[in-house]
């Protein structure tokens, strides 16, 4: 239940922001939304229809290769999402700026991507295409498939509507990627960070005593000094950082530090 209502909850955000924002203004992002808005303002065809005219047709093929139990679940979203698009196209379209445009557009479509996909489903269209394209020809990846898909959409609506609102969908489609990522992995991001000192085990035992945090010792060797080093490697949450840099700089100020954003972590960490 839980799963279905992340996907529904999803599949509202994008139709919200397809027939709010996107559509109004031309702005084409990819995928068979994009060509549904280019077809939309060319004869006039309701974009739940196109949805539901391209994706059919790549579900039955996909079934076909895949088998059913492959594409259950994105045929129920492909349904639905049809549906919803129609349900909200009775809304009445915000215009606006075409910058304001691009921000919420992209903003309520990367919610929507994002909810969908902790509910382990997709929309189909370029997804789906992809995977069926990657089955004849598997040295293409998908997701270098389904780019080059989405980019031919977004150019087609760069010629058919005009350049200005492509270079504004480009900016929705970057503002849908950040805000995809903060749905999946959350805003409070985790850092791992890689210290390599002559000092390592002093550095590593008051990491760990001063941030209550575990942290791994790695033997490693200068490839230029040829000097044995320690190397430690420590996850921290983002407000600990400033904290850690201190302690190494009091330790070791020729201390090498690398900072990584950590997206994912399975097992026991404090937030």
């Amino acid at each position: 239940m839980q799963k279905w209502a992340k996907i529904i909850s999803g599949l509202i955000f994008i139709s919200l922001s397809i027939n709010l924002f996107l559509s109004p203004h031309s702005l084409v992002v990819g995928g068979a939304s994009g060509v549904g808005i280019i077809l939309d303002k060319l004869f006039n065809i309701p974009i739940s229809v196109t949805n539901l005219i391209i994706n059919i047709p790549l579900l039955l093929i996909a079934i076909k290769i895949k088998g059913y139990s492959f594409v259950r679940d994105t045929f129920f979203t492909t349904v639905l999402f049809s549906l919803i698009l129609q349900l909200t196209s009775g809304l009445s379209p915000i215009y606006t700026d075409l910058i304001i445009a691009a921000v919420f557009g992209g903003t309520l479509t990367g919610i929507g991507v994002g909810l969908i996909f902790l509910g382990n489903a997709t929309t189909g269209d370029s997804d789906l295409l992809a995977t069926i394209i990657h089955q004849y020809y598997p040295y293409f990846s998908t997701a270098r498939i389904m780019l080059v898909i989405d980019m031919l959409i977004v150019l087609s609506g760069m010629f058919v509507l005009g350049i200005t609102p492509a270079l504004y969908a480009l900016i929705a489609i970057y503002i849908m990627g950040k805000v995809i990522d903060v749905v999946l992995g959350g805003f409070d991001f985790a850092k791992a960070v890689f210290i390599t000192s002559s000092n390592s085990t002093a550095i590593g035992l008051t990491l760990t005593s001063q941030l209550s945090r575990g942290a791994t010792y790695i033997d490693c060797k200068g490839i230029y000094t040829n000097e044995n080093k320690g190397m430690i490697l420590i996850v921290v949450s983002k407000r600990e950082i400033h904290k850690l840099k201190e302690i190494v700089y009091e330790l070791d100020k020729n201390a090498f530090v690398i900072i990584n954003d950590v997206r994912e972590i399975q097992g026991n960490f404090r937030k």
